[in-house]
């Protein structure tokens, strides 16, 4: 069964919101829920009355988990944390902060799923996203073939699969080379996500369609995504349709967004307070005329529902792609409905095999890209 690790204390709201979070999600788990934090706040917690459901589902670390039970509850001390306004080089001064004991677990599942076929696990992190990149690479490492991990989110869009757009903050600055190896992670998790079919389109924003738009470095990475041999021939991973605007990403033309970690954050930031200022928008033209208001209550089911496609709280975390393992970085201001909907996608992504469909995607071009120089040098 899926396992999957909560950092109890990340977050702005923790530990509140995370233990509360963990309420919600647990009826709906299976398998093992391991909370990572302050022992002593966690037990605390857990013996008030409406916690009832985790307290007896919890198991000490050293027995094996009751038979009766859809999930079973394990509690790991840290005895450090990593707050918001440290500096990520004191990273690896805290090896008992949460982050990276989670991690770390993490790693360990991920061994023993490549030497014994085990489940992998997942772990989930309302911290600081930079602290969690950080320990991610330095804890689990990279797949084969990845010199930068990104993360990727998928914003809703006229489409029903929505677009997933990387980066959105890992790698506030990128190479050419970076923005090359996301086009390709991106097609790779947009293929296994889709619930259509047809090969995932792939676009690297920028600030026009021509190909002389951009900047130095979004120009010479279009070059080297068109020269790419996933993109190209019967084995392709995804269509490569060049520069896509700003304008584009919503309209449901376009799969897979790349760009590199600033913009991607300045785009899901401003995403996140369009759905709540259009409500507000709403409300203040409905309070100048009779009519208006009556419009306003019976449209409300549907403007409910848009408000939740852009709500940050309903999609929970977003995948950490590249690293050896499942890394889950949820929204610093995560409240406990955001914990819940990212444990939930945590378990979804474990039971689809995200990582490793992507790990064996990644090696599948990574030879055939050496077979192909190997080739072109012979001849």
């Amino acid at each position: 069964m899926p396992r999957l690790i909560l950092d109890v204390m990340g977050g702005d709201y923790a530990p509140k919101a995370t233990l509360d979070g963990a309420l919600q999600a647990f009826p709906e788990l299976q398998g093992e829920l391991t909370l990572v934090g302050d022992e002593k706040v966690i037990l605390s917690t857990l013996k008030k009355k409406r916690f009832k459901a985790l307290h007896d589902a919890l198991v000490p670390n050293d027995q094996p988990p009751k038979a009766e039970l859809k999930c079973t509850l394990r509690i790991i001390h840290a005895n450090e944390t990593f707050d918001m306004d440290d500096k990520i080089k004191t990273l690896r001064s805290k090896p008992g902060a949460s982050i990276n004991i989670g991690c770390r677990l993490v790693k360990q599942a991920w061994l023993e799923h490549k030497q014994k076929g085990t489940e992998p696990a997942g772990f989930v992190s309302a911290g600081h996203s930079g602290a969690m990149m950080a320990s991610a690479l330095l804890n689990m490492g990279r797949l084969t073939g990845v010199e930068r991990p990104a993360i990727a989110v998928t914003l809703p869009t006229l489409h029903p699969d929505g677009c997933v757009v990387l980066d959105v903050g890992a790698n506030v600055e990128c190479k050419p080379e970076h923005l090359r190896d996301f086009a390709a992670m991106g097609a790779l998790y947009a293929a296994v996500s889709k619930k259509s079919s047809g090969l995932p389109r792939v676009a690297l924003l920028s600030n026009g369609e021509e190909r002389t738009k951009g900047t130095e470095i979004t120009r010479e990475a279009l070059n080297l995504i068109d020269q790419m041999p996933c993109f190209s021939g019967p084995d392709a991973i995804g269509q490569f349709l060049g520069y896509a605007e700003g304008k584009e990403l919503f309209k449901g033309q376009v799969d897979v967004v790349v760009t590199d970690g600033f913009t991607g954050n300045l785009v899901l930031k401003s995403l996140e307070g369009l759905g709540s200022t259009i409500v507000k928008f709403l409300k203040d033209e409905a309070k100048k005329s009779n009519v208006a208001k009556v419009g306003f209550l019976l449209a409300s089911g549907v403007l409910r529902r848009v408000k939740k496609k852009l709500d940050y709280a309903e999609t929970g975390a977003a995948l950490l792609l590249g690293v050896a393992g499942y890394a889950f970085i949820s929204h610093g201001r995560s409240n406990a409905r955001a914990i819940k909907n990212s444990l939930l996608s945590a378990q979804s992504a474990l039971e689809s095999q995200f990582v490793q469909k992507i790990e064996k995607a990644l090696a599948e071009a990574h030879a055939e890209s050496k077979q192909q120089n190997k080739i072109a040098k012979d001849t």
